[in-house]
């Protein structure tokens, strides 16, 4: 499931959880949505290609949950993030403009405890992603030249995301939500898969 089959996915789970509000099944337990930052670092191997850019990527996305019983949620989640040249390890080769942008998104699953104001969560999430590099190694985004030596390429994957995290309790309809992944992707190829941690922040929205 790619990012932009996951936030129609995302945006029908918000229609049904409302939906769903107005049931007095005492299974339902509410539900929760908003959008995170997150930091991290993507690695891999890369070994048919001279470059194997690695280091730190930025991004912004969003999550989903509908609350069951009295501790599990389940959802969907989507998410973008991007690699600029100037924070890998191969900046003195790579030209600026070059980058590795990856987006992914899926079903994920946790279990939180709501212990007052603090609600520590573990759990996984499951899906599909598309990761896209270009790597210019001669010559400059500033100019309208086509580029002597570049090399752009794209790859879908699915990727299994154990995680870990909190929720601090502001008001019952807004929290804090802090959340440390790793990701572990599968691609039948050997091109520089994302795999590595990435640290979340952001504001969540409570029914």
């Amino acid at each position: 499931m790619s990012t932009k089959q996951t936030l129609p996915f995302i945006l029908f789970l918000s229609v049904f959880t409302y939906s769903f509000a107005q049931d007095t099944n005492p299974v339902y337990q509410g539900y929760s949505g908003g959008m995170l930052l997150h930091a991290g670092w993507l690695g891999g191997s890369q070994s048919s290609q001279p470059y194997n850019p690695q280091g730190a990527t930025l991004g912004i996305g969003g999550a989903i949950r509908v609350n069951l019983w009295k501790h599990l949620r389940l959802g969907g989640e989507g998410y973008v993030s991007t690699m600029p040249s100037s924070m890998t390890d191969a900046r003195s080769v790579l030209q600026q403009g070059s980058y590795i942008r990856n987006g992914w998104g899926g079903l994920l699953a946790d279990a939180c405890w709501r212990l007052e104001k603090f609600w520590p969560y573990v759990g996984a999430g499951m899906g599909g992603g598309s990761k896209k590099s270009l790597f210019i190694v001669d010559g400059s985004q500033t100019d309208w030249l086509p580029e002597t030596e570049s090399i752009f390429n794209k790859q879908t994957y699915f990727y299994v995301s154990p995680f870990v995290g909190f929720d601090y309790v502001l008001t019952p309809a807004i929290h804090l939500s802090f959340k440390l992944d790793c990701m572990l992707s599968f691609h039948r190829g050997d091109l520089l898969t994302p795999v590595g941690p990435r640290l979340y922040f952001g504001f969540m929205f409570c029914h």
